[in-house]
């Protein structure tokens, strides 16, 4: 049975018959109800898991109030834990909890301990091992390394092996003209400063990252997102595994960042304290003539050559009207201000109370 089980894995297959034989008398069979613990998330790792029938979930949590995030699951045939157990560290620790999944599975154990016994008495299954190893970590270099040749940039690869500085390298995604226009003088006036130790290199993409955008930033240190941006909890963990630490916002909400997971997967976030209050407000000002004096209709009329003035392009004085504010931050207290010298009455509304906007008369 232990032997089946190695035999249907994809890599423990590889093995020669006389390894399999000898790791088949290691393995102790387990059926593991659904939700049960297998492992919990940093704890020491002591046995690897080979799943012959059933899914274990791996999950992680940003702290213990937190709801488990689901990292991956693992299926009949495949192994979890064997890096954890072919190495020589006893004290490794589990990145994830893994948890029997829906219905149960059969899970067969492989005690570290005996495991490295094992090899450590035959050089020859030292080298079987390490050939394994070493043939799934190029299948899985190729893959990546096919990733993210496609962002490559040889001129800037070859400049990079030879500078002493430190290179990051960003995925800046939802990119429109102005934001490269914008972004890449500071960038090479950054580059080019001598007392600063690390270089940046920003790739750009006009796709907006989601689940099926992730994958862009392999092989990238950090990405730059903007408002419409999506960081749910499935993209952190892809952006995890494609070795993302960093997302940097360049907007001041991160809303649609699921922090949580960040943290779960141990990816940073930072982002703009604030934008210029006086610009929004003063923005907010200019839309509101624009709808009460019938301005893009106006202009719609002139641009026809159509100077006819009737009663659908007038609009009324703001003066003596009252005006609704919701929220009395520092953009609302700007918007109040621009509004009284209007001569307009101040009804506002915001959790916290603001004693600038009550004195400017505000109710």
């Amino acid at each position: 049975m232990a032997k089946a089980a190695l035999e249907a894995s994809r890599w423990l297959s590889k093995f020669s018959d006389s390894l399999q034989n000898d790791i088949a008398k290691l393995m102790v069979p387990c059926d593991a109800p659904e939700g049960h613990i297998l492992v919990k998330e940093g704890d020491t790792v002591t046995s690897a898991f080979l799943v012959e029938t059933g899914v274990l979930i791996r999950t992680k949590r940003a702290s213990d109030a937190d709801e488990p995030l689901e990292v991956d699951k693992v299926g009949a045939g495949r192994v979890t834990g064997f890096l954890h157990t072919a190495g020589t560290q006893d004290e490794e620790t589990a990145f994830a909890t893994i948890t029997a999944g829906k219905g149960g599975a059969k899970v067969w154990k492989v005690p570290g301990e005996d495991f490295r016994k094992l090899c450590n008495g035959n050089p020859k299954y030292s080298a079987e091992v390490i050939e394994i190893l070493t043939l799934a970590l190029r299948y899985a270099d190729k893959i990546v390394r096919a990733t993210v040749s496609i962002h490559d940039d040889s001129d800037a690869l070859t400049r990079n092996i030879a500078s002493e500085k430190k290179l990051m390298k960003v995925m800046c995604y939802d990119t429109t003209s102005w934001v490269k226009e914008n972004f890449e003088p500071k960038i090479t006036s950054f580059n080019e400063d001598e007392t600063v130790d690390l270089k940046v290199q920003m790739d750009y993409t006009q796709d907006r990252l989601d689940m099926k955008t992730a994958k862009f930033a392999a092989g990238y240190d950090a990405v730059c997102l903007f408002v419409n941006d999506t960081a749910d909890a499935k993209t952190i963990q892809i952006l995890s595994m494609a070795g993302v630490k960093l997302i940097a916002m360049r907007c001041a909400g991160f809303d649609r960042v699921d922090i949580k997971a960040c943290k779960a997967f141990g990816i940073t976030v930072v982002r703009v304290p604030a934008y210029s209050p006086y610009a929004v407000a003063e923005h907010a000002i200019a839309l509101l003539m624009s709808v009460n004096r019938r301005i893009t209709a106006a202009s719609k009329r002139v641009k026809m050559s159509n100077f006819t003035l009737d009663s659908s392009l007038l609009g009324m004085d703001i003066h003596g009207k009252t005006v609704g504010v919701m929220g009395t931050g520092k953009i609302g207290q700007i918007l109040c201000r621009i509004i009284t010298g209007f001569g307009a009455n101040l009804l506002t509304y915001d959790v916290y109370e603001s004693d600038d906007v009550k004195a400017m008369g505000g109710k």
